[in-house]
């Protein structure tokens, strides 16, 4: 990790938590312990073209206390960049923006491990 990423996510995110840097990130951590990689993805060797909506399928399958609504997939230049789990302060998935919803390719890339 670049050294000035975690600096940069505090800046970014934690600061206005209300948070100390340990709890803010302790909190990050266990909100991302939360959250089941649909093992479909952890065994992807090769790229491959999909739907954004079939990420969001996947982790709803892997996550039964999501719902679509609380996932938003990223896409740039035709791949998939991030998948977005909206949690509240106490990681109860809650539904994200629509703004925040910004893929939806019906054959976007993405690549194996």
């Amino acid at each position: 990790m670049p050294p000035g990423l975690p600096w940069y996510q505090w800046k970014k995110h934690g600061r206005c938590s209300g948070l100390s840097g340990r709890d803010y990130y302790a909190l990050t951590r266990e909100a991302y312990d939360r959250i089941a990689l649909p093992e479909v993805f952890t065994r992807l060797r090769d790229d491959i073209r999909l739907p954004a909506s079939v990420v969001e399928d996947a982790f709803v399958e892997a996550n039964p206390a999501l719902s679509a609504e609380d996932i938003a997939v990223t896409c740039d230049d035709g791949m998939i960049d991030e998948v977005r789990i909206c949690l509240n302060r106490d990681l109860t998935p809650r539904p994200c923006d629509a703004a925040m919803r910004e893929c939806r390719l019906r054959d976007a890339e993405m690549p194996g491990r």
